[in-house]
């Protein structure tokens, strides 16, 4: 047999043990939109298969390698009930909202009422006369959610006042000072102080029990003493007339 002979058995029992694959490099590119979704403690990843770097030509088949990952926007849910105290009375602002079972996405929580009395991003708010309301809840990671509410009226008739007829200026903490109920609807006010004679010996005006309120002295800051005063209380064109007991 020739050496020509040879080589071309040779070749022929190559072919004869098995196939032989060829690789190619090619360009990048997406050829699949398929793929899925990861998640871990600090970010959320998605993936698909794409940017193939090597592929192996077997016959008519291709073997593409895993392609790349890149930043997944997770679109997830924040959800919550919101617990609600209706106002006592027409105009009274006593009623109060707040938020049970926040949960979804990632915290923390930022809070944010439409009207109310409340620290920052709180869970609950004061203050809220009968009407609607809102409250906006966003995620540390973007997702948001706002619910409408309603506080309602636990009497539909409109506060009354209630003027209290004693005061015991003795620095306990008990009626230490002279208490008008439901004065916050009536924020617009004068109050006068009498004595037996009389003689006005206090006034305040926009009375609010906190800020303005009699304490059983007279215009100078002096205390009074122990006897039976009478007020009279003017607001909206209306006029109020009663008495008080002090006693020391």
């Amino acid at each position: 047999m020739t050496k020509g002979s040879n080589i071309l058995l040779l070749i022929l029992m190559l072919f004869a043990a098995g196939n032989i694959y060829a690789q190619t490099q090619k360009e990048r590119e997406v050829v699949s939109s398929g793929g899925g979704t990861s998640q871990g403690t600090d970010i959320d990843l998605s993936y698909t298969i794409g940017e193939p770097v090597v592929t192996t030509e077997q016959g008519s088949s291709m073997i593409i390698t895993q392609g790349f990952e890149q930043p997944y926007d997770y679109v997830g849910t924040v959800t919550f009930t919101i617990q609600i105290q209706n106002a006592s009375c027409l105009g009274k602002k006593n009623g109060r909202a707040y938020i049970e079972n926040l949960t979804g996405c990632r915290a923390p929580y930022r809070i944010l009422w439409s009207a109310g009395t409340n620290p920052s991003d709180s869970a609950s708010t004061l203050g809220l006369e009968a009407g609607d309301y809102t409250v906006q809840v966003v995620s540390d990671d973007g997702c948001n959610e706002t619910v409408p509410f309603t506080i309602g009226l636990i009497d539909e008739n409109p506060c009354l006042l209630k003027f209290y007829s004693g005061i015991t200026p003795n620095n306990d903490g008990l009626n230490d000072s002279w208490i008008i109920e439901n004065i916050d609807v009536f924020p617009k006010n004068k109050v006068d102080i009498y004595n037996r004679l009389g003689n006005r010996v206090w006034q305040g005006v926009d009375y609010d029990n906190d800020n303005t309120l009699w304490k059983g002295q007279n215009l100078s800051g002096n205390n009074l003493p122990s006897d039976t005063y009478f007020y009279v209380f003017e607001a909206n064109g209306e006029i109020e007339k009663g008495w008080i007991e002090l006693t020391r």
